[in-house]
Formats: C-alpha cells, structure tokens, sequence
C-alpha cells in the first residue's frame, strides 16, 4: 500500500506516518522502483495499536518502548521486565 492509502485506511495523514517512521515506531517501508514507500498490510495493526496506547495516555516514547519490547520478545538492557499496560501487549 502507498502511503495515501495507509493513511486513508488508518485514519491519519502522510505526515504523520513521515513521522513515525522517522521517530521508528514504523518500520522503514520498503519502496517501489519509483522511490514510493510500499507499506505491507500489517501497518494498519501497528497503527491501531500507536492509536489504542495514545487513547490509553501513553506518550509516543512509551509507546516506541513496548513496541520495541513487542518487536523483540525482551525488554532493553537496563528496564525493568514489567509492563502496567498489560492490555497493550
């Protein structure tokens, strides 16, 4: 999917997924021959989830923080292994 259709499907703007990506709670997209971003379906479930913990008043850095957790299956070096927004994960 192009970023405009993300961005219709997921209820947000281009700029934002330009955001997010940059900040990393997106992963990179891959591009097409043509330098568009080429988003996979499963953007929209990350999406939902970003939007679900800013409604639950986790700011975007705690958000990064259990994404990264979820995206690795560990918590970092150095935090602790306990999640309070066990309904997030």
């Amino acid at each position: 999917m192009r970023i405009g259709e993300v961005a219709r499907a997921s209820g947000t703007t281009s700029k934002t997924l330009r955001y997010y990506e940059e900040v990393g709670l997106l992963p990179a997209a891959d591009r097409t021959p043509a330098g568009y971003r080429d988003y996979g379906a499963e953007v929209l479930d990350r999406l939902d989830f970003i939007r679900r913990g800013q409604a639950a008043g986790l700011t975007l850095a705690q958000i990064g923080q259990v994404l990264d957790i979820r995206d690795r299956g560990r918590p970092p070096a150095g935090t602790s292994p306990t999640c309070s927004t066990p309904a997030l994960m």
